[in-house]
């Protein structure tokens, strides 16, 4: 018998943890479940989006080019990424900030 473990995303603002495919993107995600993030342009350049990884920064998938590029001209933090930018590949824990 073959177990699949899903991810799960907890959405720290809403107090709701959801599972998720590996490799779904963030934004489908929090569309799905209703969760409290807001987006705008989903290209990853209006940091409306923006979100805080409090835990399984591991988990999620690398920065693309823009995402890193957008995050480095808004002075973002560390932990910080867009939620329309980030594919979700283990459990994770996110904050919106906005």
């Amino acid at each position: 018998m073959l177990v699949i473990c899903m991810p799960k995303v907890t959405f720290k603002n809403d107090n709701l943890t959801v599972e998720c495919a590996a490799g779904s993107k963030l934004v489908d995600v929090c569309e799905k479940n209703g969760a409290s993030v807001n987006f705008s342009c989903k290209e990853g350049v209006c940091l409306t989006c923006l979100v805080n990884v409090v835990s399984g920064g591991n988990n999620l998938g690398p920065m693309t080019e823009n995402e890193k590029s957008t995050l480095e001209a808004f002075g973002a933090k560390p932990n910080q990424r867009l939620a329309c930018q980030v594919v979700v590949n283990g459990d994770c824990t996110i904050e919106s900030v906005g």
